[in-house]
């Protein structure tokens, strides 16, 4: 009989020796939504970021210290049983803040993605870090990385970078790369192990200034893709050309009411498995934005969703679909909203799991 758990990364390290959860796996109910606790992994800091490889059994997690000028990625075996977590590794993500870990299409590639805070000029300072995966899972020392910033960037710019999210293309030829400081979207040729990250044939999307583009996700067709941007809240629609990399925006909608005008930034975007809706969460708003998806990659707006607490960074779709948790970082802990699987309208089921920071939501079903 498969089982489903819920794996939570929350900030830990300046917390409470109550609350310093790290790492919490919860046994998951697609028929109730309800999250029972199953486990804890406690000794791992600030575990903002966490990526699954359901298929190998593993769980990855980025080590997010705005203090250290390296962050790490760490590695971990779940028992398919328990959900329990057993260490393997750790490796340097060469670069500052680790916010996001991503995969390649075969799960032998992780790449992390660095904000970078740490002073400008700070070594080793890379936005991006690409490491191979160990036949058990560990994670080898980078063997690739870039920086998107100062004298030694790829293509030279004195903007700041801010690295959030490291996204494969289905077709695994390309690898995108969110800058938020940049207003860019770097693409990079899928390095193979041991290479080195090179700029494909459209080596960037430009996005209006002050955009922010964060977090990134294709559509189930391949064909489409969609961002969202932290810093003027809105979804754009991206058109993906394999043979040159290139993105091109063909749509762009705001996150927010007209009528909002109090700050917001935009964090997570997420498609659903049938490609017919869009979500994604704001910040100051304390929303879900809801959107459906035309046949054409067009998006038109469903509405807006409290996330029933403060600062929602990331919320997750159950394997069923039925379900969508919200991490509200900043206050309200995980909400677990019912999901109607046909109009894509969310209903808040009243169910909270209390979390002081939770960072981000992964779902894996075993068995």
């Amino acid at each position: 009989m498969s089982k489903t758990f819920a794996f939570v990364g929350n900030l830990n390290r300046n917390a409470s020796p109550g609350e310093r959860k790290g790492i919490c796996v919860f046994e998951f109910d697609d028929e109730t939504g309800d999250l029972a606790l199953a486990s804890e992994y406690p000794a791992i800091d600030n575990p903002g970021y966490l990526a699954i490889d359901e298929k190998r059994k593993r769980l990855y997690a980025a080590v997010e210290v705005p203090a250290w000028n390296e962050n790490l990625a760490a590695a971990f075996d779940i028992d398919p049983v328990t959900g329990a977590l057993s260490y393997i590794n750790m490796q340097s993500t060469l670069g500052n803040t680790t916010c996001h870990l991503g995969f390649d299409q075969t799960g032998e590639l992780v790449f992390a993605s660095n904000y970078t805070v740490a002073e400008l000029g700070a070594r080793p300072g890379n936005a991006i870090a690409a490491f191979a995966t160990r036949a058990d899972g560990g994670l080898e020392p980078a063997f690739a990385a870039a920086i998107h910033e100062g004298p030694n960037a790829i293509l030279p710019t004195e903007k700041r970078q801010h690295g959030h999210c490291a996204v494969a293309s289905p077709d695994n030829r390309t690898v995108f790369v969110c800058d938020l400081g940049l207003d860019r979207i770097m693409a990079y040729r899928l390095p193979n192990k041991g290479g080195s990250l090179t700029l494909a044939a459209t080596p960037f999307t430009q996005l209006p200034e002050g955009a922010g583009p964060r977090h990134m996700t294709f559509h189930p067709n391949g064909k489409l893709a969609y961002v969202i941007n932290e810093l003027n809240s809105t979804v754009s629609v991206l058109h993906y050309n394999a043979e040159t990399a290139q993105l091109t925006i063909a749509q762009t909608l705001p996150t927010l009411p007209e009528r909002f005008t109090d700050t917001n930034t935009c964090a997570e975007i997420a498609v659903s498995a049938d490609g017919r809706f869009l979500y994604g969460s704001n910040r100051g708003h304390n929303s879900i934005v809801s959107y459906s998806i035309a046949a054409s990659g067009e998006i038109a707006l469903i509405g807006w969703t409290p996330s029933q607490g403060i600062g929602p960074r990331n919320f997750a779709i159950d394997p069923s679909g039925k379900f969508m948790l919200v991490a509200n970082q900043k206050g309200g802990g995980i909400a677990i909203f019912k999901r109607d699987i046909d109009t894509g309208t969310l209903e808040d089921t009243g169910k909270r799991v209390a979390l002081t920071t939770p960072m981000r939501i992964v779902f894996g079903t075993f068995g």
